[in-house]
């Protein structure tokens, strides 16, 4: 299936605070949303901002919409967000939860082809903390 651009910028919170001992999750599988021609043919774009948690075994866990700008996005950001997987966040040599928020922007690059070229070119950006990611 062909995606429209779609872009999910990592932004990963730790709700307590980590040491120089402790590692911050890594995505090892993120599901792209499904972004249905509908949407795109009736121009829906937006954002929405989820937070979850990234379990000690590398699951997401209660995945909720913290804020979004079009609730026809939501379904579909929940849905792909439950199948990520992730390598565990680690304090003191032991795999702990960690709490994520993560901004799943939906942008069709007809429309925004100078986006769709920036979100494309930030797909592996250096920083392990703030990851963007290019679904076509």
């Amino acid at each position: 299936m062909s995606l429209c651009s779609l872009a999910a910028a990592l932004t990963v919170s730790a709700s307590n605070s980590l040491s120089a001992a402790s590692q911050d999750p890594a995505p090892v599988s993120q599901v792209a949303p499904i972004y249905s021609y509908d949407l795109r043919r009736a121009g829906v774009e937006g954002e929405v901002v989820v937070g979850f948690t990234i379990t000690a075994n590398g699951e997401v866990s209660h995945p909720v919409v913290v804020s979004s700008t079009n609730q026809l996005l939501d379904y579909p950001t929940l849905a792909a967000v439950r199948k990520w997987k992730f390598t565990p966040a680690m304090k003191d040599g032991v795999a702990v939860d960690f709490k994520a928020v993560q901004p799943v922007a939906f942008a069709i690059p007809e429309l925004h082809p100078a986006a769709a070229r920036l979100i494309t070119k930030n797909a592996h950006p250096a920083s392990p903390e703030k990851r963007s990611l290019s679904f076509d």
